[in-house]
C-alpha cells in the first residue's frame, strides 16, 4: 500500500485481498484523521478508468451532500449502519434508506446515477462500505451542496442530516 495521505491509501492496482487487519489498519487510519475517514484505492492512480476504494467512516464524520456531475457511483455496506438521503437540487430530501449488510437484511447495495444529491447518516459506530465509480478522478466533476453545512463543521452536520432521517425514513423515490 502505498500512503497518499492520512485519509487516503493506494494498491499498486493490481491483486489485492481484503481480511479484518485490513479493516482494521483503515479504522485506526480513519479514528485519527480529522475528518474520521479513510479510504484504500484499489486502483494504483487517479487517473485509472476504474476506481474502487473501500472506505472506513467513524461515526462522528459528517459526509455533506453532493453529486457527481458526469459519473454514478455505487456503494455496498461491509460493515456497519447507515441512512442514504437523496435530496432535490433545493436541499428537499426526497428519500431515506436504512442500509446495512446484506446478512443484516434491507438495502445493501445502491447506485447513484450523477447529478443526484445525496449523502450518508451513520447509525453504527463505523461504517465500512465499497465504493466504485468511473475514473479518472476530477474532484472539479463533484459539486458540494451549498445549502448543507461545510465538513469543516462536522456536528452542525451530522445534527442537519439525522433531522431528516427520522421524518424521511424507508420513502422511496418514485
Amino acid at each position: 500500500m502505498r500512503d497518499v495521505s492520512p485519509e487516503v491509501l493506494y494498491s499498486d492496482g493490481g491483486f489485492f485481498a481484503v481480511d479484518s487487519a485490513v479493516v482494521s489498519l483503515l479504522k485506526g487510519r480513519a479514528e485519527a484523521s480529522p475528518r474520521r475517514r479513510c479510504r484504500l484505492c484499489f486502483h494504483a492512480d487517479p487517473a485509472d478508468l476504474q476506481q474502487e476504494m473501500l472506505i472506513v467512516m467513524h461515526r462522528s464524520a459528517y459526509v455533506r451532500p453532493h453529486r457527481h456531475h458526469q459519473n454514478a457511483e455505487t456503494l455496498t455496506i461491509v460493515e456497519g449502519q447507515c441512512d442514504a438521503l437523496l435530496f432535490d437540487g433545493a436541499g428537499g430530501v426526497t428519500a431515506a434508506f436504512p442500509m446495512s449488510p446484506a446478512a443484516a437484511g434491507g438495502c445493501f447495495f445502491y447506485r447513484m446515477p450523477p447529478g443526484r444529491f445525496h449523502s450518508l447518516s451513520f447509525r453504527s459506530e463505523w461504517l465500512v462500505f465499497l465504493e466504485t465509480t468511473i475514473g479518472p478522478f476530477d474532484p472539479n466533476q463533484s459539486e458540494a451542496a451549498e445549502w448543507a453545512p461545510p465538513e469543516s463543521d462536522p456536528e452542525t452536520g451530522r445534527a442537519y442530516l439525522s433531522k431528516f432521517v427520522a421524518l424521511h425514513a424507508g420513502r422511496r423515490v418514485d
